[in-house]
């Protein structure tokens, strides 16, 4: 893959710039029509998916600067970019449902 032959932090600057643009590109119009609830449900199952927090991801590819700025935005919006996914406990009803999901129920 091309990301592999990366070798200065101005080629995976410009790489990071065309996946961003790409993703804004397919995904802003849905994004935008979420409600703050449904954002917050997103965020717990990108921290499912990634392993990783938001408030992670966007410090190690965009840095902690504008994690920080994000982070403020969702706090004033009553969110956490740091919520963390658990599957055990408070999250149990949704990954139920995203388990039902991945095995073809719905």
């Amino acid at each position: 893959p091309k990301y592999l032959a990366l070798t200065s932090d101005r080629e995976r600057r410009q790489m990071m710039k065309e996946v961003e643009q790409q993703l804004l590109d397919e995904y802003k119009d849905d994004i935008k029509k979420l409600t703050i609830s449904e954002g917050r449900i997103l965020l717990k199952l990108i921290d499912r998916e990634a392993r990783r927090t938001s408030y992670t991801l966007i410090k190690e590819f965009r840095g902690g600067v504008s994690a920080f700025f994000w982070q403020s935005i969702a706090r004033l919006f009553g969110g956490d970019l740091k919520v963390e996914y658990d599957p055990y406990g408070e999250d149990r009803v949704l990954e139920h449902i995203v388990m039902l999901i991945e095995i073809g129920y719905y």
